[in-house]
């Protein structure tokens, strides 16, 4: 089996910091906010991964009159994994939005 690596993320660059602050603010537990800010992490990476330019949203792909969700399958991976693995539902919402909010980068 293949195993993926990413590299590492660069810990002064502006997005980086951004994402430490949005969980600082949003998160109470210290102990847990190392858990949040993966699911950050890796919430940001999903979003812009599924939006590369020149790409048709699967989304756009649908009939007319169905239910359309403004995210990705991936993105909605992204938040299942994170509440299985036993973070809140709350504060997923709360750091989910705010990460998407910034998506501008």
């Amino acid at each position: 089996m293949s195993r993926r690596y990413s590299h590492p993320p660069r810990h002064d660059s502006p997005h980086e910091q951004r994402l430490r602050e949005i969980v600082d603010e949003l998160v109470p537990d210290d102990s847990r906010k190392a858990a949040y800010l993966s699911f950050a992490r890796e919430l940001a990476r999903a979003e812009r991964r599924s939006r590369k330019p020149g790409t048709v949203p699967q989304s756009a792909c649908v009939e007319l009159g169905a239910v359309q969700s403004p995210f990705s399958q991936r993105t909605k991976r992204v938040v299942a994994k994170w509440f299985k693995r036993g973070l809140s539902g709350h504060l997923l919402w709360l750091v989910g939005e705010a990460v998407l909010r910034e998506q501008t980068w």
